[in-house]
């Protein structure tokens, strides 16, 4: 779930919005709003999800999201359950290549049985370098060698933690524990465990947490005392 989500001032004085009546204004916000929502603005939202959360019934519902998807503002697809808020990526732009590259997974993770996923596709252009933040033309950099990649954690709101910042820190705190192979196996546990995923602000623990109930390496494990030989 995440902690908030962003409405440019803009939105209020713009000519889509003028357009809608209050039913869709308020789904519309609820749109951008949600715990549902993630940084793709494409997610999976069941009809019973969004009329507990609205207090509106299922017919009330569809008739406001058949008024956004008439405003050009969202699609959904009726047999996924997906949604789509057209303009996301105009208004939520990534703070980063790493925010970038956990979008671009997340869209590739949509099924092909989403009725709008090219349109998602091209709109956030996920045929391009990941690395390219939008909207800025970017210097040339080297990639990468595999010994510098190191994992990224996925969180509750579909972006991902960026792990290089602290490796040195982790490894200093740790210096008996196999920090990147830790943070492979907690990538691994995050993303078979979408239910446990943490925010931004509460990754921190998750690691800390992990890395103190983590196995030191071989090299450093405890050797068993030697067999006293028998005179």
């Amino acid at each position: 779930m995440r902690d908030y989500g962003k409405i440019h001032t803009s939105f209020w004085s713009s000519e889509t919005l003028a357009g809608l009546d209050t039913d869709g204004r308020l789904l519309a916000v609820y749109l951008l709003t949600s715990p549902h929502t993630n940084a793709s603005g494409a997610f999976r939202l069941p009809e019973a999800y969004a009329c507990e959360d609205l207090g509106w019934s299922t017919e009330r519902l569809l008739n406001s999201f058949e008024t956004l998807s008439s405003a050009n503002f969202a699609k959904r697809c009726a047999k996924t359950k997906w949604v789509w808020v057209c303009k996301f990526h105009e208004w939520n732009k990534p703070d980063n290549p790493n925010i970038r590259k956990a979008i671009v997974k997340s869209i590739e993770a949509i099924p092909d049985s989403v009725s709008f996923k090219q349109e998602i596709v091209s709109a956030w252009r996920v045929s391009e370098t990941v690395s390219k933040p939008l909207g800025n033309t970017p210097s040339p950099s080297p990639s990468p060698s595999p010994s510098q990649e190191l994992p990224a954690l996925p969180l509750d709101d579909g972006s991902e933690f960026a792990t290089d910042g602290l490796i040195a820190e982790l490894r200093s705190a740790y210096p008996k524990i196999d920090v990147k192979a830790e943070l492979a196996k907690m990538r691994v546990w995050l993303l078979a465990n979408p239910a446990n995923r943490k925010t931004r602000r509460g990754v921190g623990r998750f690691i800390t947490s992990w890395l103190s109930r983590a196995t030191p390496t071989a090299a450093d494990a405890p050797r068993p005392p030697k067999r006293k030989e028998l005179s």
